[in-house]
């Protein structure tokens, strides 16, 4: 466990959310995990709420659209600068999370080297 008490390791990334409700504004993806990811923008979310976002990852095997439903663990709002902390609580469909565990597990291969 880190220091914020997560379990799995995360990765850097620069994705950014193509649909987010209860937002639509566009949000930055600045890290992601098995389990999770930190997202970074202007929207109405404190801690304990539900975000659904869209957004496109690459995996070796293709281009997907994901789309999962989080819960918000935590939260430093500071305007458009804000940042939200998602634990991830399910895929649009099973696919969609084949493709995203995919991509986490090229990332974490990628970071052995």
């Amino acid at each position: 466990m880190d220091e914020n008490g997560r379990a799995a390791r995360r990765f850097a990334v620069s994705l950014y959310a193509e649909h987010v409700d209860p937002e639509t504004a566009p949000l930055h993806i600045l890290d992601l995990s098995a389990t999770g990811f930190l997202i970074r923008g202007d929207i109405c979310a404190g801690q304990g709420g539900i975000l659904h976002a869209s957004f496109r990852v690459h995996p070796s095997s293709g281009e997907a659209r994901i789309s999962a439903r989080g819960r918000v663990m935590r939260c430093r709002i500071a305007g458009p600068d804000s940042e939200f902390g998602i634990r991830i609580e399910g895929f649009g469909s099973p696919e969609e999370e084949r493709a995203y565990r995919d991509y986490v597990r090229e990332l974490e291969s990628k970071s052995v080297l």
